[in-house]
């Protein structure tokens, strides 16, 4: 079977630690020259404050609260431009303490048909321990987690559920590719961070695609 093209799909860098939401307005990322000018004078901004920013410019939305940063796109085209302003943002600002990092995937398939769809619940959650127990049972939701197949401290979670987006017979997964901070010296902290993303990015994204089509090969 050929690989299944989503109908949506997502990517998200998320970083955990201690950030200063005021800073992350459009004006400033287009003054470091991380986003064109003209993106930001047409930027969509929900909110900039000491406890929280949202905006977006089309192919990018940031969320930014004191202890969560999360820069999207749901423009596939431009997955290394979202890799490279993160890295170029925490570049700058070197000394945010970082503690975590996710490198997360999501995409909404529809099946090749009614039976597929329920297939793939049957496989991934078998019926038969419930039976007796429920009527009818169905897989609402799963999520499985695994060690890292690296050196890295963290781990990969993948969780499979009907989709919200793509009725009928349509599933979601997410790939959420979490990393720890390992930087022996707390001053490191980003900077180790941004390396681990660069030197993990291409893989993480090969291996999310993987996990993905292998499960709706099923």
């Amino acid at each position: 079977m050929s690989d299944l093209k989503p109908e949506h799909e997502e990517v998200i860098i998320v970083l955990v630690g201690s950030f200063n939401p005021a800073i992350f307005h459009p004006v400033w990322f287009a003054h470091q020259k991380l986003i064109q000018q003209v993106e930001a004078e047409r930027a969509d901004i929900k909110i900039v404050s000491p406890d929280i920013s949202m905006f977006s410019i089309g192919w990018l939305t940031v969320d930014v609260t004191q202890d969560r940063f999360a820069a999207r796109t749901s423009q596939i085209q431009n997955l290394e431009p979202l890799r490279d302003l993160v890295r170029g943002t925490f570049g700058l600002l070197c000394h945010t303490p970082v503690k975590q990092m996710g490198i997360n995937r999501i995409a909404h398939f529809r099946s090749a048909s009614e039976d597929a769809w329920h297939q793939l619940g049957h496989r991934l959650a078998p019926k038969e321990p419930w039976a007796g127990l429920l009527e009818k049972p169905g897989m609402k939701r799963i999520q499985m987690q695994g060690v890292r197949p690296d050196d890295y401290k963290g781990r990969i979670s993948v969780v499979v559920e009907p989709s919200v987006l793509v009725k009928p017979f349509g599933a979601y997964i997410e790939v959420n590719d979490h990393y720890d901070n390992d930087a022996e010296v707390k001053a490191d902290e980003c900077e180790r961070m941004m390396k681990i993303l660069a030197a993990s990015w291409q893989i993480s994204l090969e291996r999310s695609v993987r996990i993905m089509q292998t499960l709706m090969k099923l």
